[in-house]
């Protein structure tokens, strides 16, 4: 197949008419391998093979395209140069999935990198069980699953037979706890039992409960000779494995929660070098004064998680003589700890201090609970002089020495630099609160330095904190006036805000220091776009794609700016060159879909908005379109859009149905509409499904209005709802083209109910199917439980998936009392369907034909008409819930609780 470079213009003519011809990708490809360009040759030749109708030269031709590369990557590997290998095989990776072979050796790469998950996988892939690889990683899951610890609880113990193995006991059961709770099924802690040669059955015991437990890793350390409770810790925080230290006197036990508290605190401060919890004091809990308590849980261990590294850099525990038999090393141990390092308290009580004979407690107990103090304290001792010049003497030291202790010490407090560090790397592990932290410190520390600044502006736009990613940005554009860098990041989060105008005088300004800049001619064009500016729009893109020719993203956003100028013959030709550059461009099927639509060619759109789903399973707009296509050829057109307002009186969402699918869609135009009533406004809509499913006739939206950012928006239209009034005029939303997601507490709309509900009364389109739906589902039991259990789109950010075990459970409370029955599970993956087996559970091909373009439907009207809900953490089974005039009883996943827990969906967040 030769062709000659005069005909790769002529292909790509080709293209922009029919990007579904599968012969000129397939010349393309050659011609880009021909040119040295490996991943967009495999590119176009994937692209070429999923139109082809016979695949095998295609095959070849992906071959003749990786082949090559991996015998580069392996000559790179074998002479050490692992990086340059990875660059070579990478980009091929994410175009085509990895197998046979090319599995094999992005295997053995991500391997030798210590990235043994992905090895694992792409062993899998590859379908080469007996190979070093598989040995290899065999060898690694084995070391890992016998010494990968959280941690390590240490137990001093000297004469202890009688409680020992209660204590033993406490630590299984938190580790127990800890694997419920946190999910990890595989989580371990160690034990260290340090016998300081107890002279009873103490070790024996230790050791008999361990061989009864071989489930729990233990370990016992045996001293010659007595040491002391000091030095006996110290010797078993230098065995210990992990990055967590606990010590539990052999006397004294954990509640179940002591290790998930603690751990989960420490995991989520990386900053903190420690964390207490509270204490539950054997016998006199109730009467301990709050001094006493204080002092008790700051300076006792048996409450303390503490960070190795921290322990190790103070020294451990004082072994010196005035500390032994036991006197005060755990009051010296924690000032050091606390001066060095800062620490984070939990309230919640999660060790019991066992009272017994002799111990401090049982000698303290009267001074504790208000009463005189202790005779040994009124008595005069050198040792406590001794003691406390020691202790002084440590902190002294570490004061004077930041690098004392086997280990490089924690960020320095004057030294910015080492912040900033701290901060970019949580920010490579996707920790930005920590982060935030950090580079806040950065930043007080070195007000000029730029870096500082703009880590911390990326940091806090993460967490929509959006005064302080201003605050950032604009001091970076401050200390660089020059830098149109700066005000591009700044136009940036301006228009993530949708706060359009000073976004677009900022990109106005980046533009004057780089005129040619692409991005930012871009993001112009954007804003200008939704300032309502299109001509403007138009022309600033068309500048863009002349300087970033090769950029598919531009063309597409130039192909819906063409259809919104009523242009869709120019949209249609703009969004296949956009696909010509980009096939997976989820902007560029829904802008060839939206001007083929407006073309009156639906039968043609259909691909591209289902092409579009492909792309990108979690944004709402080409499902809408994609509904909207194929509800129109079941029903025809929805009901006749009734006329608009005039002018000054009109309120439009143009984004309806592009932000969020279909249950946030409902719960935004259930509030928009009930702000308009409220203030004598016609709402203007798009196309969505609304208006087939539930009979909706509201006008079309009309010339473009001035947009406002969401959050103005939402606060404005909740406080009206809520019944708080400003009183001025001017702040009610008239004339203006409004979004947000309103998926906070809905205690704004309870006063509006039923109102609210009768918006979504099934209409007449389909009341026969859903009439007869709830007629079957009622037919199938007396009590309908009805859960929603949401994958395919899920498990990012805000949008966690709760275990399956969770709804299990709760099933498993309620269902014996409940009459007659039936399980129906609403979901998005069929399998998870087989963990409710032992319940007969329906779903929505047991209940009904789905009605195309609306397959949802099903899941959602079930969840309507139950009687007991139990919802994910989304808006659309939430959005069920508030529709549900019957429901006795609604639950929701919460993370805290690590269960289902009751809540009003009239006064709750919609998402948590």
């Amino acid at each position: 197949m030769a062709d000659d470079p005069g005909s790769v213009k002529t292909h790509r003519r080709t293209l922009a008419g029919d990007p579904a011809d599968a012969l000129p990708w397939q010349h393309l490809a050659v011609e880009a391998c021909r040119a040295g360009n490996r991943r967009q040759a495999l590119s176009l030749f994937v692209r070429a093979a999923r139109l082809h109708g016979d695949g095998t030269v295609l095959e070849q031709q992906i071959d003749g395209v990786i082949t090559p590369a991996l015998n580069q990557a392996v000559t790179l590997m074998q002479s050490g140069r692992v990086d340059e290998a990875a660059a070579v095989i990478e980009p091929l990776a994410e175009i085509i999935a990895p197998r046979g072979d090319f599995a094999h050796v992005l295997g053995v790469l991500r391997f030798v990198q210590g990235r043994d998950d992905e090895a694992a996988h792409f062993h899998a892939a590859s379908r080469m069980p007996d190979n070093g690889l598989g040995a290899a990683l065999a060898g690694i899951a084995r070391h890992r699953a016998d010494y990968d610890f959280i941690g390590t609880v240490v137990i001093p113990v000297y004469r202890m037979e009688d409680t020992i193995e209660r204590a033993l006991d406490s630590v299984l059961a938190a580790v127990r706890h800890h694997r419920a709770a946190s999910g990890d099924a595989e989580a371990k802690v160690h034990v260290c039992v340090v016998d300081d040669a107890s002279p009873d059955d103490t070790v024996s015991r230790a050791l008999r409960w361990a061989r009864v437990h071989p489930e729990q890793s233990v370990a016992i350390i045996a001293n010659n000779r007595n040491r002391g409770a000091g030095r006996a810790r110290n010797a078993g925080a230098a065995a210990a494995m992990g990055r967590y230290l606990w010590f539990l006197d052999a006397d004294d036990y954990y509640l179940e929660r002591h290790l998930f508290l603690t751990i989960r605190a420490l995991d989520e401060a990386p900053e903190a070098g420690f964390v207490r919890t509270g204490m539950l004091f054997d016998g006199i809990d109730a009467e301990v004064t709050q001094d006493w308590r204080q002092a008790s849980e700051n300076c006792y261990p048996g409450n303390l998680c503490v960070r190795r590294d921290c322990h190790d850099r103070i020294g451990g525990f004082p072994e010196e003589a005035p500390f032994y038999p036991a006197v005060a090393d755990d009051v010296a141990y924690s000032r050091a700890l606390h001066s060095r390092f800062g620490g984070l308290k939990i309230f919640d009580k999660t060790v019991h201090y066992t009272m017994r004979p002799g111990n401090a407690l049982e000698r303290q107990r009267a001074e504790m609970t208000g009463g005189p103090p202790s005779a040994e304290r009124g008595k005069p001792d050198s040792r406590f002089v001794a003691i406390e010049l020691l202790t002084r003497r440590r902190l002294y030291s570490l004061a004077g020495n930041p690098m004392a202790g086997p280990e490089a010490p924690p960020a320095p407090q004057t030294d910015a630099a080492v912040w900033l560090e701290t901060g970019k790397e949580l920010i490579r592990d996707q920790r930005p609160e920590p982060a935030v932290a950090a580079l806040v410190r950065a930043a007080a520390l070195d007000p000029s330095n730029a870096a500082v600044w703009f880590e911390l502006g990326l940091a806090a736009n993460t967490l929509r904190r959006d005064a302080l990613a201003l605050r950032g940005f604009q001091a970076v554009a401050s200390l660089h006036p020059d830098a149109g860098a700066a005000r591009f990041n700044l136009a940036s989060l301006r228009f993530e805000q949708g706060i359009l105008d000073p976004a677009a005088r900022h990109l106005r300004e980046a533009l004057a220091l780089r005129p040619e800049h692409g991005g930012t001619l871009f993001l112009l064009g954007r804003t200008e776009r939704r300032r309502g500016q299109a001509g403007i729009a138009h022309r600033l893109l068309g500048w863009a794609v002349r300087v970033e020719p090769d950029l598919g993203e531009i063309r597409a956003e130039r192909a819906e700016v063409a259809l919104g100028l009523g242009r869709p013959e120019d949209a249609a030709e703009l969004a296949r060159r956009a696909l010509a550059l980009a096939p997976g461009l989820f902007d560029g099927h829904t802008a060839l879909a939206g001007a083929l639509e407006a073309l009156g060619r639906p039968d043609a759109a259909l691909p591209g908005w289902e092409r579009a789903i492909r792309c990108n399973p979690g944004r709402g707009g080409a499902f809408t379109g994609r509904a909207v296509n194929r509800l129109t050829r079941r029903y025809g057109p929805p009901p006749v859009p009734a006329s608009r307002a005039g002018t000054g009186r009109r309120l439009a969402s143009t984004s309806l149905g592009w932000h969020g699918r279909f249950g946030n869609q409902l719960l935004q135009y259930g509030v928009l509409r009930l702000y308009a009533a409220r203030h004598g406004l016609t709402l203007e809509v798009p196309p969505w499904p609304g208006r087939h499913l539930y009979g909706l006739d509201d006008p079309m939206p009309g010339p473009a209005l001035l947009r406002l950012p969401e959050r103005q928006v939402e606060a404005s239209v909740m406080a009206s709802l809520s019944g708080v009034e400003s009183g001025v005029e001017d702040e009610v939303l008239a004339d203006r083209d409004v979004t947000a997601y309103f998926c906070g507490d809905t205690g704004f709309l309870a006063p509006h109910r039923e109102t609210f509900r009768g918006f979504f009364t099934p209409g007449p389109l389909i009341r026969p199917w859903t009439d007869a739906l709830t007629a079957r589902l009622r037919g199938a039991g007396h009590t309908v439980v009805a859960v929603h259990i949401r994958r395919g789109d899920f498990g990012w950010g805000p949008f966690w998936m709760a275990p399956e075990s969770w709804y299990l459970h709760w099933l498993d409370a309620v269902w014996p009392g409940l009459d007659r029955p039936v399980l129906y599970v609403a979901t998005d993956d069929p399998r998870c369907l087989s963990a409710f087996a032992a319940y007969r559970p329906l779903s929505a091909r047991d209940v009904a034909e789905p009605i195309p373009g609306a397959e949802f439907l099903t899941d959602f009207h079930v969840l309507c008409e139950a009687d007991l809900v139990a919802v994910s953490n989304s808006s659309f089974s939430f959005v069920a819930t508030m529709l549900n005039r019957r429901a006795r009883s609604v639950v929701r996943p919460d993370k805290a609780q690590q269960a289902l827990v009751p809540y009003s969906p009239w006064s709750s967040p919609v998402l948590l």
